[in-house]
């Protein structure tokens, strides 16, 4: 599923994303490309910021940058079920 991002902070390594879709009912994701095809471990997900309602966020393994985000419910980031 692709999302806008609406926000990107990196540290040591790692990136908090938040997306612009609610946090309620977002499934558990395990891997993330950004628009060049670059894959990401999803290692969690993140306390919501103070949007109202509050928007998805996730801790990602590497530094992303980019506007839109592919998020996947398998670790290989493709649209194939495990």
């Amino acid at each position: 599923m692709d999302y806008k991002v609406i926000s990107a902070f990196s540290i040591r390594g790692m990136t908090d994303v938040a997306i612009d879709a609610p946090q309620k009912g977002i499934p558990n994701y395990k891997a993330a490309r950004d628009e060049q095809g670059n894959l990401y471990e999803v290692l969690h997900l993140t306390l919501p910021r103070t949007h109202k309602p509050p928007k998805a966020s996730f801790l990602l393994k590497g530094i992303f940058k980019g506007d839109t985000i592919s998020l996947y419910t398998n670790d290989r980031g493709t649209d194939e079920h495990d």
